[in-house]
């Protein structure tokens, strides 16, 4: 079939993959296969969340398409800003706070934890 873009040497290697990833239980081995598989990801955090989810969870993934490392890269940072931004506005501002009391609870619990060890020091 040339010419049609199917490389069945490329089929292979997604079968085989496939196979490899099947055998992957916990959540270390699948990080450790990604890291392994894909250099890129030693680079960036979101990446290598975004190629666990592509590899690892099927009802996610269909709603995330191939993003190229070479884009993603931009964007590095913005997960980790993004969640540091909520926690400045939640804990030191006191606004929008969790409308779960479970999460509320949770992170309290984890505050307190944090705040022993600090005073401690």
């Amino acid at each position: 079939m040339v010419g049609s873009g199917w490389d069945p040497e490329l089929y292979e290697d997604d079968v085989a993959e496939q196979e490899v990833l099947e055998e992957l239980r916990t959540v270390k081995e699948r990080v450790e296969y990604i890291l392994r598989k894909y250099p890129e990801a030693r680079n960036s955090d979101f990446y290598l969340i975004v190629l666990y989810i592509r590899k690892f969870e099927k009802k996610l993934s269909k709603y995330i398409k191939y993003i190229p490392y070479e884009v993603i890269r931009g964007y590095d940072g913005l997960f980790e800003s993004i969640r540091r931004a909520r926690q400045y506005i939640q804990n030191t501002e006191g606004k929008y706070l969790p409308t779960d009391p479970e999460v509320l609870k949770k992170r309290r619990i984890k505050e307190q934890a944090i705040r022993k060890v600090v005073n401690r020091l």
